[in-house]
Protein backbone atom coordinates (compact mmCIF):
# COMPACT_ATOMS: atom_id res chain seq x y z
CA UNK A 1 0.00 0.00 0.00
CA UNK A 2 1.25 3.82 -1.34
CA UNK A 3 1.61 6.34 1.49
CA UNK A 4 -1.55 8.37 2.12
CA UNK A 5 -2.34 11.71 0.35
CA UNK A 6 -1.27 14.65 3.08
CA UNK A 7 -5.63 15.66 3.62
CA UNK A 8 -6.62 19.14 4.13
CA UNK A 9 -9.84 19.29 6.44
CA UNK A 10 -12.15 22.14 6.92
CA UNK A 11 -12.72 22.68 10.83
CA UNK A 12 -16.21 23.12 11.30
CA UNK A 13 -17.86 22.31 7.74
CA UNK A 14 -21.18 23.59 7.32
CA UNK A 15 -24.11 23.94 4.94
CA UNK A 16 -26.58 21.25 3.14
CA UNK A 17 -27.81 18.48 4.95
CA UNK A 18 -29.41 20.41 8.00
CA UNK A 19 -27.46 20.57 11.25
CA UNK A 20 -27.98 17.31 12.04
CA UNK A 21 -26.55 16.01 9.04
CA UNK A 22 -23.92 17.77 10.01
CA UNK A 23 -23.06 17.15 13.31
CA UNK A 24 -23.22 13.61 11.87
CA UNK A 25 -20.60 13.80 9.04
CA UNK A 26 -18.28 15.46 11.75
CA UNK A 27 -18.34 12.25 13.59
CA UNK A 28 -17.32 10.79 10.77
CA UNK A 29 -13.94 9.11 10.69
CA UNK A 30 -11.88 10.67 7.63
CA UNK A 31 -11.41 8.64 4.68
CA UNK A 32 -7.78 8.22 4.26
CA UNK A 33 -6.51 8.52 0.63
CA UNK A 34 -3.50 6.05 -0.81
CA UNK A 35 -1.93 7.79 -4.47
CA UNK A 36 -0.05 5.76 -6.57
CA UNK A 37 3.80 6.74 -6.05
CA UNK A 38 3.56 8.89 -9.36
CA UNK A 39 0.28 10.40 -8.54
CA UNK A 40 1.45 13.53 -7.98
CA UNK A 41 4.38 13.92 -9.52
CA UNK A 42 1.99 13.58 -12.65
CA UNK A 43 -0.21 16.29 -11.63
CA UNK A 44 2.64 18.59 -11.11
CA UNK A 45 3.82 17.82 -14.80
CA UNK A 46 0.55 18.13 -16.27
CA UNK A 47 0.09 21.53 -14.45
CA UNK A 48 -3.55 21.38 -13.05
CA UNK A 49 -5.69 19.55 -9.98
CA UNK A 50 -8.44 17.52 -10.10
CA UNK A 51 -12.00 18.13 -8.45
CA UNK A 52 -13.89 14.90 -7.68
CA UNK A 53 -17.50 14.55 -6.04
CA UNK A 54 -18.44 11.79 -3.51
CA UNK A 55 -22.04 11.49 -3.61
CA UNK A 56 -22.88 9.45 -0.15
CA UNK A 57 -20.48 11.15 1.89
CA UNK A 58 -21.19 14.53 0.85
CA UNK A 59 -18.01 15.90 -0.03
CA UNK A 60 -16.02 17.41 -2.76
CA UNK A 61 -12.26 17.06 -3.28
CA UNK A 62 -9.21 19.21 -4.71
CA UNK A 63 -6.58 17.11 -5.54
CA UNK A 64 -3.05 18.69 -6.61
CA UNK A 65 0.90 18.18 -5.85
CA UNK A 66 2.68 20.01 -3.35
CA UNK A 67 6.41 21.86 -4.37
CA UNK A 68 7.91 18.30 -4.22
CA UNK A 69 5.21 16.67 -6.28
CA UNK A 70 3.77 14.73 -3.44
CA UNK A 71 -0.12 14.32 -3.63
CA UNK A 72 -2.01 16.55 -1.76
CA UNK A 73 -6.14 16.49 -1.24
CA UNK A 74 -8.33 18.96 0.15
CA UNK A 75 -11.91 18.12 1.64
CA UNK A 76 -15.28 19.94 1.57
CA UNK A 77 -18.64 18.78 3.02
CA UNK A 78 -21.31 20.63 0.45
CA UNK A 79 -23.85 18.00 0.31
CA UNK A 80 -24.46 15.30 -1.54
CA UNK A 81 -22.17 16.21 -4.45
CA UNK A 82 -22.76 15.04 -7.85
CA UNK A 83 -22.23 16.60 -11.02
CA UNK A 84 -19.00 19.03 -11.38
CA UNK A 85 -18.85 21.51 -14.28
CA UNK A 86 -15.78 24.25 -14.32
CA UNK A 87 -14.81 26.92 -16.60
CA UNK A 88 -11.68 29.65 -15.98
CA UNK A 89 -14.96 31.53 -13.93
CA UNK A 90 -16.55 29.12 -11.69
CA UNK A 91 -16.49 25.81 -9.98
CA UNK A 92 -20.45 23.65 -10.70
CA UNK A 93 -21.74 22.02 -8.01
CA UNK A 94 -24.67 19.90 -7.90
CA UNK A 95 -26.48 17.36 -5.42
CA UNK A 96 -30.00 15.94 -5.68
CA UNK A 97 -32.00 18.81 -5.08
CA UNK A 98 -29.59 22.01 -5.41
CA UNK A 99 -26.61 23.56 -7.79
CA UNK A 100 -24.45 25.62 -6.12
CA UNK A 101 -21.77 28.18 -8.14
CA UNK A 102 -18.18 28.57 -6.55
CA UNK A 103 -16.99 31.65 -8.22
CA UNK A 104 -13.09 31.53 -8.79
CA UNK A 105 -12.23 35.23 -6.97
CA UNK A 106 -8.95 35.01 -8.21
CA UNK A 107 -5.47 34.03 -6.30
CA UNK A 108 -5.66 34.69 -2.34
CA UNK A 109 -3.02 34.68 0.28
CA UNK A 110 -4.71 32.77 3.46
CA UNK A 111 -2.44 32.32 6.92
CA UNK A 112 0.71 33.37 4.97
CA UNK A 113 -0.21 30.54 2.06
CA UNK A 114 -0.60 31.29 -1.42
CA UNK A 115 -3.60 29.67 -3.11
CA UNK A 116 -3.95 30.34 -7.09
CA UNK A 117 -7.61 30.06 -7.18
CA UNK A 118 -9.86 30.64 -4.40
CA UNK A 119 -13.76 28.96 -4.78
CA UNK A 120 -16.47 31.20 -2.96
CA UNK A 121 -20.04 29.81 -3.23
CA UNK A 122 -21.89 32.68 -4.55
CA UNK A 123 -25.00 31.33 -6.29
CA UNK A 124 -27.64 28.09 -5.00
CA UNK A 125 -30.33 27.15 -7.26
CA UNK A 126 -33.01 24.70 -5.34
CA UNK A 127 -34.26 23.03 -7.86
CA UNK A 128 -36.17 20.43 -5.79
CA UNK A 129 -36.00 16.74 -5.87
CA UNK A 130 -34.91 16.38 -9.61
CA UNK A 131 -31.79 13.96 -8.34
CA UNK A 132 -29.56 15.79 -10.32
CA UNK A 133 -26.80 14.10 -12.66
CA UNK A 134 -24.11 15.40 -14.83
CA UNK A 135 -24.35 19.78 -15.84
CA UNK A 136 -22.53 21.83 -18.48
CA UNK A 137 -21.54 25.45 -18.13
CA UNK A 138 -23.86 27.86 -19.89
CA UNK A 139 -24.51 28.16 -23.53
CA UNK A 140 -26.91 27.92 -26.54
CA UNK A 141 -29.25 24.51 -27.14
CA UNK A 142 -31.26 24.82 -30.27
CA UNK A 143 -30.99 28.31 -30.38
CA UNK A 144 -32.29 28.74 -26.62
CA UNK A 145 -29.53 30.04 -24.04
CA UNK A 146 -29.09 28.63 -20.81
CA UNK A 147 -27.03 29.72 -17.90
CA UNK A 148 -26.21 26.36 -16.73
CA UNK A 149 -28.02 22.67 -18.10
CA UNK A 150 -28.67 19.63 -16.30
CA UNK A 151 -29.58 16.61 -16.52
CA UNK A 152 -33.08 15.82 -14.59
CA UNK A 153 -33.00 12.65 -13.50
CA UNK A 154 -36.30 12.18 -11.77
CA UNK A 155 -38.15 14.06 -14.99
CA UNK A 156 -36.50 12.17 -17.48
CA UNK A 157 -35.34 15.18 -18.72
CA UNK A 158 -32.29 17.93 -19.84
CA UNK A 159 -33.16 20.84 -17.86
CA UNK A 160 -31.54 24.37 -17.20
CA UNK A 161 -31.67 26.67 -13.79
CA UNK A 162 -34.68 29.35 -13.59
CA UNK A 163 -34.30 32.47 -12.06
CA UNK A 164 -38.12 31.38 -10.95
CA UNK A 165 -39.12 28.29 -11.93
CA UNK A 166 -37.37 24.92 -10.35
CA UNK A 167 -35.96 24.42 -13.82
CA UNK A 168 -36.83 24.99 -17.62
CA UNK A 169 -36.82 21.79 -19.79
CA UNK A 170 -34.51 21.77 -22.43
CA UNK A 171 -35.04 18.07 -23.97
CA UNK A 172 -36.35 15.25 -23.29
CA UNK A 173 -36.15 11.39 -25.18
CA UNK A 174 -38.99 11.33 -27.60
CA UNK A 175 -40.53 8.14 -25.88
CA UNK A 176 -41.01 10.15 -22.25
CA UNK A 177 -44.68 11.41 -22.86
CA UNK A 178 -44.89 13.32 -19.66
CA UNK A 179 -42.27 15.46 -17.13
CA UNK A 180 -42.99 13.65 -13.99
CA UNK A 181 -40.78 12.77 -10.89
CA UNK A 182 -40.82 9.28 -11.81
CA UNK A 183 -37.37 8.17 -13.37
CA UNK A 184 -38.87 6.52 -16.29
CA UNK A 185 -35.45 5.63 -18.21
CA UNK A 186 -32.42 6.66 -15.85
CA UNK A 187 -31.08 9.43 -17.59
CA UNK A 188 -28.01 10.18 -15.94
CA UNK A 189 -24.98 11.61 -18.28
CA UNK A 190 -24.68 14.45 -20.86
CA UNK A 191 -21.72 15.45 -23.12
CA UNK A 192 -20.90 18.53 -24.92
CA UNK A 193 -19.24 18.53 -28.68
CA UNK A 194 -17.85 22.24 -29.94
CA UNK A 195 -19.19 23.31 -26.90
CA UNK A 196 -22.49 22.22 -27.88
CA UNK A 197 -25.18 20.16 -26.07
CA UNK A 198 -25.01 16.96 -28.37
CA UNK A 199 -24.65 13.91 -26.27
CA UNK A 200 -26.88 11.52 -23.04
CA UNK A 201 -26.51 8.40 -21.93
CA UNK A 202 -29.96 6.57 -20.30
CA UNK A 203 -30.54 2.68 -18.77
CA UNK A 204 -33.50 1.94 -20.35
CA UNK A 205 -36.21 3.15 -22.68
CA UNK A 206 -39.70 3.22 -20.69
CA UNK A 207 -42.05 5.12 -19.97
CA UNK A 208 -43.08 3.98 -16.77
CA UNK A 209 -42.26 4.55 -13.07
CA UNK A 210 -38.28 3.34 -12.37
CA UNK A 211 -39.32 1.19 -15.44
CA UNK A 212 -35.01 1.03 -16.52
CA UNK A 213 -34.06 -1.45 -13.32
CA UNK A 214 -36.01 -4.60 -15.50
CA UNK A 215 -33.12 -4.09 -17.75
CA UNK A 216 -29.97 -2.97 -15.79
CA UNK A 217 -27.72 -5.31 -17.97
CA UNK A 218 -27.89 -4.80 -21.40
CA UNK A 219 -30.66 -2.22 -21.86
CA UNK A 220 -28.35 1.23 -21.90
CA UNK A 221 -28.28 3.57 -25.00
CA UNK A 222 -26.68 6.81 -26.28
CA UNK A 223 -28.51 9.45 -28.06
CA UNK A 224 -27.49 12.93 -29.61
CA UNK A 225 -29.82 14.75 -28.68
CA UNK A 226 -29.09 17.27 -31.58
CA UNK A 227 -31.09 14.91 -34.03
CA UNK A 228 -32.64 12.31 -31.45
CA UNK A 229 -30.63 9.65 -33.38
CA UNK A 230 -29.52 6.59 -31.26
CA UNK A 231 -26.15 6.16 -31.78
CA UNK A 232 -25.70 2.85 -29.51
CA UNK A 233 -29.17 0.95 -29.08
CA UNK A 234 -27.71 -2.74 -27.90
CA UNK A 235 -24.59 -3.78 -25.47
CA UNK A 236 -24.80 -1.00 -23.09
CA UNK A 237 -25.30 -1.63 -19.25
CA UNK A 238 -26.13 0.97 -17.38
CA UNK A 239 -23.89 3.86 -19.29
CA UNK A 240 -22.32 6.81 -17.80
CA UNK A 241 -20.37 10.12 -18.79
CA UNK A 242 -20.65 10.25 -22.19
CA UNK A 243 -17.01 12.60 -23.61
CA UNK A 244 -16.38 13.72 -26.89
CA UNK A 245 -12.09 13.75 -27.12
CA UNK A 246 -9.80 13.25 -30.30
CA UNK A 247 -12.40 12.75 -32.39
CA UNK A 248 -14.37 9.51 -30.99
CA UNK A 249 -17.44 9.73 -28.55
CA UNK A 250 -16.00 7.69 -25.31
CA UNK A 251 -17.96 6.40 -22.51
CA UNK A 252 -18.00 4.57 -18.93
CA UNK A 253 -20.49 1.08 -19.82
CA UNK A 254 -20.42 0.96 -15.84
CA UNK A 255 -22.87 -2.41 -15.68
CA UNK A 256 -20.19 -4.17 -17.12
CA UNK A 257 -16.83 -2.43 -15.81
CA UNK A 258 -15.94 -1.17 -18.88
CA UNK A 259 -14.30 2.36 -20.26
CA UNK A 260 -14.11 2.97 -24.14
CA UNK A 261 -15.66 4.38 -27.17
CA UNK A 262 -18.09 4.25 -29.84
CA UNK A 263 -17.54 3.41 -33.24
CA UNK A 264 -20.39 2.90 -36.17
CA UNK A 265 -22.66 2.25 -33.22
CA UNK A 266 -20.84 -0.16 -31.79
CA UNK A 267 -19.13 0.13 -28.02
CA UNK A 268 -15.38 -0.97 -27.94
CA UNK A 269 -14.02 -1.63 -24.67
CA UNK A 270 -10.57 -0.11 -24.09
CA UNK A 271 -9.86 -0.93 -19.81
CA UNK A 272 -11.54 -2.57 -17.21
CA UNK A 273 -12.67 -0.38 -14.08
CA UNK A 274 -12.13 -2.81 -11.01
CA UNK A 275 -15.04 -0.97 -9.83
CA UNK A 276 -18.89 1.06 -11.07
CA UNK A 277 -17.17 3.87 -13.09
CA UNK A 278 -19.19 7.08 -13.01
CA UNK A 279 -17.00 10.52 -13.96
CA UNK A 280 -14.91 10.77 -16.83
CA UNK A 281 -12.81 13.84 -17.54
CA UNK A 282 -9.57 13.60 -20.44
CA UNK A 283 -5.99 15.55 -19.93
CA UNK A 284 -4.29 14.87 -23.30
CA UNK A 285 -3.40 11.41 -24.28
CA UNK A 286 -5.08 10.49 -20.55
CA UNK A 287 -8.62 9.54 -19.07
CA UNK A 288 -9.66 10.51 -15.43
CA UNK A 289 -12.33 7.87 -14.49
CA UNK A 290 -13.96 7.90 -10.81
CA UNK A 291 -14.90 4.31 -9.40
CA UNK A 292 -17.24 3.30 -6.74
CA UNK A 293 -18.03 0.38 -4.65
CA UNK A 294 -20.97 -1.61 -5.66
CA UNK A 295 -24.03 -0.77 -3.05
CA UNK A 296 -25.07 -4.06 -1.13
CA UNK A 297 -28.57 -3.64 -1.58
CA UNK A 298 -30.46 -4.36 -5.04
CA UNK A 299 -28.88 -1.53 -7.08
CA UNK A 300 -26.36 -3.98 -7.76
CA UNK A 301 -28.29 -7.39 -7.52
CA UNK A 302 -27.84 -9.54 -10.89
CA UNK A 303 -25.15 -6.69 -12.05
CA UNK A 304 -22.77 -8.05 -14.68
CA UNK A 305 -19.67 -6.52 -13.09
CA UNK A 306 -20.13 -7.86 -9.63
CA UNK A 307 -19.64 -10.90 -10.79
CA UNK A 308 -17.06 -10.79 -13.64
CA UNK A 309 -14.69 -8.67 -10.49
CA UNK A 310 -15.50 -11.98 -8.26
CA UNK A 311 -14.73 -14.40 -11.00
CA UNK A 312 -11.51 -12.36 -12.01
CA UNK A 313 -10.61 -12.04 -7.88
CA UNK A 314 -10.46 -8.42 -8.42
CA UNK A 315 -11.26 -6.23 -5.56
CA UNK A 316 -13.64 -3.66 -5.66
CA UNK A 317 -12.41 -0.09 -5.40
CA UNK A 318 -13.26 3.66 -4.43
CA UNK A 319 -11.07 6.31 -5.89
CA UNK A 320 -9.54 7.12 -9.19
CA UNK A 321 -8.32 5.83 -12.20
CA UNK A 322 -5.85 7.53 -14.89
CA UNK A 323 -5.59 5.61 -18.14
CA UNK A 324 -3.39 6.15 -21.14
CA UNK A 325 -5.77 6.30 -23.94
CA UNK A 326 -2.07 4.94 -26.46
CA UNK A 327 -2.09 2.02 -24.32
CA UNK A 328 -5.21 1.24 -22.34
CA UNK A 329 -2.96 0.71 -19.40
CA UNK A 330 -4.35 2.09 -15.88
CA UNK A 331 -0.66 4.69 -15.22
CA UNK A 332 -1.71 6.42 -11.71
CA UNK A 333 -4.68 5.74 -9.53
CA UNK A 334 -5.94 7.23 -6.16
CA UNK A 335 -8.06 4.52 -3.61
CA UNK A 336 -9.80 5.99 -1.43
CA UNK A 337 -10.62 3.83 2.26
CA UNK A 338 -13.25 4.06 4.82
CA UNK A 339 -16.23 6.84 4.72
CA UNK A 340 -16.35 6.93 1.36
CA UNK A 341 -17.23 4.50 -0.81
CA UNK A 342 -18.52 6.24 -4.11
CA UNK A 343 -17.54 8.97 -6.50
CA UNK A 344 -19.80 10.36 -8.72
CA UNK A 345 -17.92 12.88 -11.09
CA UNK A 346 -14.63 13.98 -11.83
CA UNK A 347 -13.10 17.59 -13.69
CA UNK A 348 -9.89 18.95 -14.65
CA UNK A 349 -9.35 22.26 -13.54
CA UNK A 350 -6.38 23.39 -16.25
CA UNK A 351 -3.91 25.89 -15.08
CA UNK A 352 -4.46 25.73 -11.43
CA UNK A 353 -1.97 23.82 -9.61
CA UNK A 354 -3.14 25.05 -5.81
CA UNK A 355 -6.74 25.43 -5.81
CA UNK A 356 -8.64 26.50 -2.33
CA UNK A 357 -12.04 26.53 -1.12
CA UNK A 358 -14.06 27.28 1.44
CA UNK A 359 -16.97 25.49 1.41
CA UNK A 360 -19.27 26.78 3.61
CA UNK A 361 -17.41 26.94 6.85
CA UNK A 362 -14.55 29.42 7.40
CA UNK A 363 -17.22 32.44 8.34
CA UNK A 364 -13.73 35.06 8.23
CA UNK A 365 -13.27 34.36 4.66
CA UNK A 366 -16.69 34.50 3.14
CA UNK A 367 -16.62 38.34 5.47
CA UNK A 368 -14.03 39.91 3.19
CA UNK A 369 -15.15 41.64 0.43
CA UNK A 370 -14.45 40.78 -2.80
CA UNK A 371 -15.70 43.15 -5.71
CA UNK A 372 -14.60 43.74 -9.71
CA UNK A 373 -13.83 47.26 -10.20
CA UNK A 374 -13.40 46.92 -14.08
CA UNK A 375 -13.56 43.52 -14.59
CA UNK A 376 -10.36 42.91 -11.82
CA UNK A 377 -10.71 41.19 -8.65
CA UNK A 378 -9.98 43.21 -5.98
CA UNK A 379 -9.65 42.03 -2.03
CA UNK A 380 -10.56 44.20 1.08
CA UNK A 381 -10.63 43.20 4.93
CA UNK A 382 -13.84 44.19 6.73
CA UNK A 383 -13.45 47.46 8.39
CA UNK A 384 -14.02 47.07 12.07
CA UNK A 385 -16.71 48.18 13.56
CA UNK A 386 -16.89 51.64 15.15
CA UNK A 387 -15.34 51.35 18.46
CA UNK A 388 -13.84 48.13 18.41
CA UNK A 389 -10.67 46.54 17.78
CA UNK A 390 -9.55 45.75 14.46
CA UNK A 391 -10.30 41.68 13.41
CA UNK A 392 -7.80 39.52 13.08
CA UNK A 393 -7.83 37.31 10.25
CA UNK A 394 -7.39 33.62 11.56
CA UNK A 395 -8.17 31.69 8.18
CA UNK A 396 -5.30 29.43 7.56
CA UNK A 397 -4.51 25.98 6.00
CA UNK A 398 -6.92 23.87 7.34
CA UNK A 399 -5.30 20.84 9.60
Amino acid sequence: MTAAAQVQNAARPQGSGGLAAVMEQERQPKPVLHPSPGLGAWLKEIGGSLAFSTYQSSRLFFLFADEDGATVAQERIVGSAMGLAVNERALWVSNKEQIWRFSNVGSLTIKDELWQAVYMPRKGYFIGRCDTHDIVPGGIFKGRGYELAFVNTAFSCIATVDPHYGFRPLWKPDFITALSPEDRCHLNGMGVQDGQLAYVTLCGRFDTPIGWKAVKNGGGCVIDIRTDEVLCATGLSMPHSPRWHQGRLWLLNSGDGDFGYLDNGRFVPVALCPGFARGLCFIGDYAVIGLSKLRDNFFSTGMALKSRLEDLHIPQRAGLLVIDLRTGQTVHWLTIEGVVTELYDVAFLPGITRPYTPGFAEPQLHRRVIHAPEGEFVFAPPRPLPDSKPETLTEGTPS
